[in-house]
């Protein structure tokens, strides 16, 4: 077999015992030694370039967790407050005598506002560092939370819930930037899906207040609690949350920058001395057009297409599934409280799955999305009515890991100057489809055939399973990248690995 000009000239090049290719191609000594140093999380390292390596050697510890109170209290805070409004349905419109094609400017105004705050907060980001944003984001979600609890009338509730997503929009365009940022490579796959872990931990209490309070105490008792955990979050934050030190070193801090890194050494139990950080310095932070340049430009369309269905699908089941179990005979607010704690054995299963040496964040994302296709299809099929109740918690334990994975896959192929504005614009785009899905899913709702409400969101799944072929960059085990520059060497190095691995095989 005549093999291509290039892998042989590669070939050549290549000794497999005690050498490594360059990405220019040229021969380089193997650095087993720095890799171990790199690695080892035990040893701490006296002068290292490398962000990644020099956390590494800091470990996982103290400080991590801190900053995982925050970011995954704050996630429990704003998914117990998203998830409120899909409760509120049926008490609202017997209390304000409103149909369902009124009540879903509710939802519809929700998106309104997640949009703002998402663009709002996440290009902020990177402009100005992540730290800030978030913490005012927890503070807006916390103030108009507990003064919805008290609105008077339909429109008065609408515009507060609104002002309350733009707080949400805010915290999920920042969170999870915030804590990548400080994350050892190997602990990334399994926190990042760990934050998520926390919010369905807040979509449970909500369903469980949901199931104790609204019979009792009323919707309006219901909002006040689970504003609850904003108003302790915003102290949580206050007294921990840090400033990303990748942040602080493209921006140009490389003081403070170096100051932190040395307080999370001594937090951690860990010691360095005479930290050397090269990252380029840039101004041009936080322009979504960069998201759209050559070489971001198919991660960018396949990343928005997916989300988009997740967030269609996802949305499109939800927000009436109370009333549509209700209408089965089931009782539908405890019915979503054991969807809730059903979420979470899906949830372990992805922090497992994430990892390198598992299946990776790619793959992941096919495996949850076609089982959550399948759970749909079924739930659609079958005829027992308890039997449809159990089936769609077996749907929701593929359907929410899907949004850890992109949650953590969507921040790390992106360079720390535009990963606020990526996550700001996947999680505006994503707000789009709540302004259609309330009013397609009153229309299914309404619809004689019951088996067409979950149908229709099974072919959504379906598509974004398929998109997800097109996602070719895997981040398992990657470094984070800082620059554009990096993501080329990168890129290059993974192409003459591929090189390799085809030589071996032939």
């Amino acid at each position: 077999m005549d093999l291509p000009e290039s892998v042989v000239e590669n070939s050549k090049q290549y000794n497999k015992h005690d050498q490594t290719l360059t990405t220019n191609g040229e021969l380089t000594q193997n650095c087993d030694e720095n890799e171990k140093n790199n690695e080892d999380h035990t040893q701490p390292s006296s002068t290292n370039n490398d962000i990644d390596a020099v956390l590494s050697n800091l470990k996982f510890g103290k400080f991590n967790l801190k900053m995982l109170a925050v970011t995954g209290g704050a996630y429990f805070a704003i998914c117990s407050e998203m998830m409120v409004i899909i409760f509120l349905s049926k008490p609202i419109k017997d209390l304000w005598k409103v149909d369902h094609f009124t009540y879903a400017w509710l939802p519809v105004a929700t998106r309104i506002g997640s949009i703002i705050g998402c663009f709002t907060f996440g290009t902020i980001s990177d402009h100005f560092g992540r730290r800030i944003p978030f913490i005012v984001a927890i503070f807006i979600t916390a103030i108009f939370g507990v003064v919805s609890a008290f609105a008077t009338s339909f429109i008065f509730l609408v515009i507060l819930r609104a002002f309350v997503s733009i707080g949400t929009g805010g915290i999920e365009a920042t969170n999870f930037v915030l804590m990548l940022e400080f994350l050892p490579k190997r602990n990334r796959g399994a926190v990042m899906v760990g934050i998520t872990f926390c919010g369905a931990l807040g979509a449970i209490l909500t369903g469980g207040l949901a199931w104790w309070l609204l019979p009792n105490y009323g919707w309006q008792t219901l909002l006040g609690a689970c504003a609850a955990p904003s108003v302790v979050v915003c102290g949580i934050a206050l007294l921990f949350g840090e400033e990303s030190p990748r942040y602080l070193f493209i921006s140009g801090q490389k003081e403070k920058g170096t100051k932190l890194l040395k307080k999370i050494a001594l937090q951690n139990g860990t010691e360095i001395e005479n930290v050397t950080i090269t990252v380029p310095q840039t101004s041009d932070r936080g322009r979504i057009q960069d998201l759209f340049k050559p070489e971001h430009l198919s991660s960018t369309t396949f990343i928005i297409l997916i989300w988009f269905l997740q967030a269609t699908g996802y949305w499109g089941v939800t927000v009436y599934l109370p009333e549509y179990i209700t209408s089965l005979g089931v009782d539908g607010y405890f019915n979503m409280f054991m969807v809730f704690i059903g979420e979470l054995p899906g949830l372990c299963l992805a922090m497992i799955f994430v990892e390198k040496h598992m299946l990776g964040r790619i793959k992941s994302l096919r495996v949850f999305s076609l089982g959550t296709c399948l759970s749909l299809i079924v739930f659609a099929v079958v005829d027992l009515d308890y039997l449809k109740a159990a089936v769609v918690i077996v749907c929701y334990f593929f359907m929410v890991p899907i949004y850890s994975l992109l949650n953590t896959y969507t921040p790390e192929i992106y360079p720390t100057k535009m990963r606020g504005v990526a996550m700001a614009t996947v999680n505006a785009i994503i707000e789009v489809p709540g302004l259609i899905t309330p009013f397609v899913g009153a229309t299914l709702l309404s619809h004689p055939s019951k088996w067409l409400y979950p149908v229709v969101w099974s072919v959504v799944f379906f598509v974004q399973f398929c998109l997800m072929f097109g996602l070719r960059h895997e981040t398992a085990g990657d470094s984070l990248r800082d620059s554009d520059s990096q993501r080329k060497k990168d890129d290059e190095s993974q192409d003459n690995s591929r090189d390799e691995s085809l030589i071996t095989a032939l």
